[in-house]
């Protein structure tokens, strides 16, 4: 539960420091340094690409090589947005606004993905819900003493409980 808390939050920091768009033009930022241009040449040779850069397996397999060579997840997060966000700086058909949303939803994804591969149980879904389910889900579980994803999780196993039951009925 702390570690959903904490991933929410962290990823909730990333969002709001990058990337800073100027009033007149799209600007890949970052709040950290790459360690090293090499390592930002090698998220590049691993992840050639915008597209490669939303495939979940490549995602993964380059999150494991950069531990394998030492890299810490922030620098490995940093990278990947610094990576990312240069692919879509590059995109002419995409507005300014379109491409900050982008980038942020890639730097939500990125940040989701190392953390969640630490412990190698943890698996993040998502589900777009509309502000209205969400209302419901957090009226819910703010009853039952628990927060919206908890109840969610919550919700999620005793559907599956019941489904097994069933099965063996």
């Amino acid at each position: 539960m702390h570690k959903i808390q904490f991933l929410l939050k962290f990823t909730f920091l990333l969002l709001t420091l990058v990337p800073a768009v100027a009033a007149e033009k799209f600007e890949c930022t970052s709040p950290f340094s790459p360690s090293s241009p090499a390592t930002l040449e090698q998220v590049t040779g691993l992840l050639p690409n915008a597209n490669a850069m939303v495939d979940v397996g490549l995602l993964n397999t380059a999150i494991s090589t950069l531990r394998r060579d030492g890299l810490s997840k922030v620098l490995i997060i940093d990278h990947f947005i610094g990576a990312y966000c240069t692919m879509i700086a590059g995109e002419a058909g995409l507005t300014d606004s379109e491409k900050t949303s982008l980038v942020q939803r890639f730097s939500g994804q990125a940040t989701r993905l190392v953390y969640s591969l630490e412990s190698g149980l943890d698996i993040i879904i998502n589900v777009p819900l509309t502000p209205a389910v969400v209302d419901a889900v957090n009226i819910i579980a703010k009853r039952q003493g628990l927060s919206g994803p908890a109840w969610i999780e919550m919700t999620m196993d005793n559907a599956l409980q019941q489904q097994r039951t069933a099965r063996r009925q």
